[in-house]
């Protein structure tokens, strides 16, 4: 297929001996493009996502990760909180993946422009769940994602469906020494390298519960609590010394801070494992600060504040917009340590756009391992993105203030 005929450079034409039909190009990256078509294999027909990925061309390493994606990603998407591969269509120079299309775009376009969960505990709290039983079905496979958060989680039925996608960095490896693997705000500490310099390696399951930690204060605050959880971070150095630190910059209560500080612990040993997250998030009353904690808040930030003479006003102390960085899309790694392998491209593909409520899948049996997966593509020339390119593209968009 030449480049001319390459479904991004002209007009919509038909793939799976003319099942489905590319109608627009709703994303490209370094190695192919992300297509909306309708899947006239089913009726009535339906809107699919279709992965448009280059077979030729790549190096043995990207072979590697791409092969090792789509088996992860094919053997997880039977969970109803994974988003579904329909079915894989190779034609020509392409491999198409083929999986489902929602209408309600991903779980940060939710959070940030339409505001949907901040003050709606149970709204949270069944979001939260469906993350965390995704997460823990991957872990049961021995998958473990790497990269949650929320432009890698798309939404339906009015953000009240939530399904996680795009396993570029996905492992099933338990231990890893591929330091810096992620994404800046979601990234664990363990993951970094930066703490434990004589440590060659992280256990890879414990990042995902850190990564739903911060999941949850995007949902609860619609904010960031620190940019990065290094030591040069000072608002995550001021939540070690002090884990109330949080609830002086950001209106989650009490419960919730209890559950956020079993997540947010640096040694991975310490973390709270996710069948007692689900049960504390199960029985949390509410997730933000009612009337009367934010007052009693506000009054221990006034009174901290007089024992300054330097502080004129109680806000420089307590004031929700300090000190927390906005949520903003997150399509980068943090630097890496030198020597150890990272993440990230500034020439990214989105991840895989919109997921429908329903949809038929066609999925190996869930008890079949990640190994007999793997062994699908072993010895295929099929090809795929290399992780580091199946980033988020960067949106920009305004800060979203929280509380309001």
């Amino acid at each position: 297929m030449s480049s001319s005929s390459h479904p991004a450079a002209g007009s919509p034409r038909f793939i799976d001996n003319g099942r489905i039909e590319l109608v627009s190009v709703i994303g490209t990256g370094a190695y192919g493009v992300v297509h909306v078509g309708v899947d006239a294999s089913v009726n009535p027909p339906c809107y699919r996502a279709v992965k448009c990925l280059r077979r030729h061309g790549l190096d043995a390493r990207q072979r590697h990760f791409q092969r090792r994606e789509i088996a992860l990603h094919r053997l997880a998407s039977a969970h109803s909180s994974i988003v579904t591969m329909d079915r894989l269509v190779e034609e020509g120079d392409y491999l198409y993946v083929v999986m489902d299309f929602g209408e309600d775009g991903d779980l940060f376009a939710m959070i940030t422009d339409r505001q949907r969960y901040v003050g709606d505990d149970e709204l949270i709290r069944n979001v939260f769940l469906q993350l965390l039983d995704g997460v823990a079905y991957l872990h049961h496979l021995g998958i473990s994602h790497r990269d949650i958060k929320p432009e890698n989680i798309v939404c339906s039925q009015g953000g009240e469906r939530v399904q996680i996608c795009d396993f570029g960095l996905a492992t099933s490896e338990a231990v890893s020494s591929e330091f810096g693997c992620g994404s800046t705000f979601y990234i664990a500490p363990e993951c970094l390298g930066d703490w434990y310099p004589d440590v060659a390696s992280y256990p890879t399951k414990a990042g995902d519960v850190w990564s739903l930690g911060v999941i949850l204060v995007n949902l609860v605050c619609g904010r960031n609590p620190w940019r990065i959880a290094s030591p040069s971070d000072e608002s995550f150095n001021a939540f070690l010394q002090d884990p109330e630190f949080l609830r002086r910059i950001l209106p989650v209560s009490s419960q919730c801070l209890d559950i956020l500080t079993r997540i947010f612990t640096v040694d991975p040993a310490e973390r709270i494992s996710l069948c007692k997250l689900r049960h504390l998030v199960e029985q949390i009353d509410s997730f933000s600060m009612g009337e009367e904690e934010l007052r009693a808040a506000h009054a221990t930030a006034k009174g901290d504040a007089e024992e300054f003479e330097e502080w004129i006003d109680d806000e420089a102390v307590f004031s929700f917009e300090q000190e927390t960085p906005s949520l903003r899309a997150d399509s980068g790694s943090p630097s890496p340590p030198t020597n150890r392998s990272r993440s990230g491209s500034s020439d990214s593909l989105p991840p895989t756009p919109l997921l429908s409520a329903e949809g038929a899948s066609c999925l190996p049996d869930p008890a079949q391992t990640a190994g007999q997966v793997w062994e699908l593509f072993q010895n295929t020339d099929k090809a795929h993105y290399d992780g580091s390119e199946l980033r988020a593209t960067p949106v920009v968009a305004g800060a979203s203030p929280f509380f309001q």
